[in-house]
């Protein structure tokens, strides 16, 4: 009877914006905004301390080179991380990192493990509950090896090594590309092939070439859904 009455409440919109949307949001500005503002107190700190600060040119400059590599995910990972991750696993994901490598993978098998749609309200929780145990996952390992981490590599084969630098991504994305052609095979034929022909047949930057494949991506899903093939 509980539980059936826990669903209903999750189901209905009103219920779930007052216990959870609104709050999540009013939370998440919150933490985003300080861990902006607190970015800032190493400089303010050289400042006031020894009066070292960059001229505003240099720092556009700085901002500039920067943001001709990373700038287009900028745009690319809210859009094409939020339907799994969801609106406080976003939060969670900005403040924390690694949303690519830790959160998404994270968040996409909790949803897969529970049952639960991904993009519905039983999806955000689960999403949420699942980036939260990564956080402190992560930090628990993460220290250990940033105290222990050199010793163990020193004693590991080199072959090991090489593999630990070159392929945990690749091998965390391709993990996650099954998992989601398994739930979706005919979007993984469009998004597999589409990626390499962007990538490897094309002189496109690699900014570009992130922006054409993921909207490239989503627009057919999109024209595929509304002709009845997806659904």
């Amino acid at each position: 009877m509980s539980e059936n009455t826990n669903a209903n409440s999750i189901s209905n919109n009103s219920d779930f914006n007052q216990t959870w949307v609104k709050p999540s949001i009013k939370i998440g500005i919150a933490t985003v905004s300080l861990a902006m503002v607190f970015s800032f107190l190493p400089n303010i700190y050289l400042y006031i301390k020894y009066g070292v600060f960059p001229p505003l040119s240099v720092a556009l400059r700085s901002w500039l080179s920067v943001a001709t590599i990373f700038g287009a995910f900028y745009f690319v990972e809210p859009f094409s991380y939020y339907p799994i991750l969801g609106m406080t696993g976003s939060y969670i994901g900005i403040l924390s990192g690694n949303i690519s490598n830790v959160r998404l993978p994270a968040s996409a098998t909790a949803q897969a493990a529970v049952g639960v749609k991904t993009g519905s309200k039983q999806g955000e929780i689960i999403s949420t509950l699942g980036i939260a145990g990564s956080v402190i996952t992560n930090l628990f390992f993460l220290t250990i090896a940033v105290l222990a981490g050199s010793s163990i590599l020193n004693v590991l084969p080199g072959s090991v090594k090489v593999a630990f630098e070159f392929y945990t991504l690749p091998a965390i994305f391709g993990a996650l590309y099954g998992q989601f052609a398994v739930q979706q095979p005919k979007i993984a034929v469009i998004a597999l092939p589409l990626s390499i022909i962007v990538i490897k047949f094309t002189s496109a930057p690699t900014w570009l070439a992130i922006i054409i494949a993921i909207f490239g991506n989503i627009l057919i899903s999109r024209l595929l859904y509304k002709k009845g093939i997806l659904k």
